[in-house]
């Protein structure tokens, strides 16, 4: 058993490894999500090396619940938070909110390096039940504090944040990493509470399956549109700077109506030049923020031109024309179906798009078509009177 634990963590952390090369290596300019999760799993191998090694030499791991290793769990399921939220929201962490997240990882720190350099002693125990006996003495009480918060943030990750509700990213993705996650700190638990090889080494598996299962998320997930996709939201950064210059220029050129226009009517403009020939919507991640820095504004003036567009937010403004660029793709026949469709005009999944369709003309897809292809037929049918 000693051998298949041993041979399980060193492969554990290969798989992470090349997991995590495989992220850096597909990273995509101006996306922090992807190389975030890269670092995560990548922190993985650096935990799983060092157990590798002692059990190499026949050495006894550091228990796993002493209080660095408990407060190296926590860190993990912080990190795995940081993850999700740079998905939903790009550019909406900064440092001083990713300091925010881990100011109580900080704060468990400090007391455990404050404790040792008082002089408390940590005593060896190999589960949570072990450490119960115990619970009259700081260090255990310490120890059983770190896996209580570690047990219940697990749940957290259920509730980040109710933006997911007005975002374009999937349901469907959302509840799938929250399972993956899920799994892994229940896992883990098990690990704490059964002190057994058999349990350790199971672990891994479930570990390193559900690591996988998140780096297949984000390499695959929601990768079902049509392959010229890809160029046309590359095509749109090489033409920013076109774009931008071409509407300086008419800016420049301008007789006195143009002189008298406010600076939000300017920007109207240059914000529908730009969407019009970019396509932008067709990016699933394009976020106030990035058409916004693109624009050469901010995302306050941006949201109050779209506003004054008789929009209510960005939200519904990107859905609109995503919308009409799917009707545009049926009704030319430049799409085979529905979905594909969908997904090539900007929107995560089905059941997004279906329900802003809905939203926006009152039917559903095949209602709207339908319609349309009846009242075109009877006006036929009157000019032929």
């Amino acid at each position: 058993m000693h051998n298949l634990y041993l041979a399980t963590t060193f492969a554990g952390a290969l798989v992470c490894l090349l997991a995590s090369i495989l992220l850096f290596s597909r990273r995509k300019e101006g996306k922090r999500s992807r190389t975030i999760l890269a670092f995560i799993i990548l922190f993985s191998v650096a935990n799983y090396i060092p157990r590798f090694i002692a059990l190499s030499n026949g050495e006894k791991p550091d228990v796993v619940v002493s209080a660095p290793m408990l407060l190296l769990a926590i860190f993990m399921l912080s990190s795995y938070l940081i993850y999700p939220i740079e998905v939903v929201s790009p550019g909406w962490l900064n440092f001083k909110r990713l300091v925010r997240l881990y100011l109580p990882l900080m704060g468990l720190s400090g007391i455990y390096f404050i404790s040792v350099w008082a002089g408390v002693k940590y005593s060896v125990q190999h589960s949570i039940p072990e450490m119960l006996q115990f619970a009259g003495q700081f260090e255990v009480l310490f120890r059983l504090l770190l896996f209580l918060i570690l047990f219940l943030s697990s749940f957290f990750i259920f509730f980040i944040p109710d933006a997911w509700k007005t975002n374009d990213v999937s349901n469907a993705w959302i509840r799938k990493y929250s399972i993956i996650i899920s799994v892994n700190i229940l896992a883990y638990v098990m690990v704490l509470v059964l002190n057994s090889v058999i349990i350790h080494t199971l672990y891994y598996y479930i570990s390193v399956g559900c690591s996988l299962a998140i780096v297949h998320m984000d390499l695959f997930f929601f990768r079902t549109v049509m392959e010229n996709r890809e160029t046309v939201i590359t095509e749109e950064q090489s033409q920013l700077n076109n774009i931008l210059n071409k509407t300086a220029e008419i800016s420049a050129s301008s007789d006195r109506t143009l002189a008298i226009k406010t600076k939000n009517e300017i920007l109207n403009e240059q914000l529908d030049a730009y969407m019009q020939k970019t396509r932008a919507w067709r990016n699933p991640d394009l976020s106030l923020n990035t058409l916004a820095a693109a624009l050469y504004t901010n995302r306050t003036t941006l949201a109050q031109v779209i506003h004054d567009n008789g929009n209510i937010n960005y939200t519904l403004y990107i859905n609109r024309l995503r919308i009409e660029d799917f009707i545009q793709l049926i009704e030319s026949n430049k799409s085979a179906n529905f979905q594909d469709a969908f997904y090539f005009a900007g929107f995560r999944s089905r059941a997004t798009a279906l329900r802003n369709f809905r939203k926006i003309t009152g039917m559903i897809p095949s209602e709207y078509f339908r319609h349309k292809n009846e009242c075109f037929d009877f006006a036929e049918f009157q000019s032929a009177e």
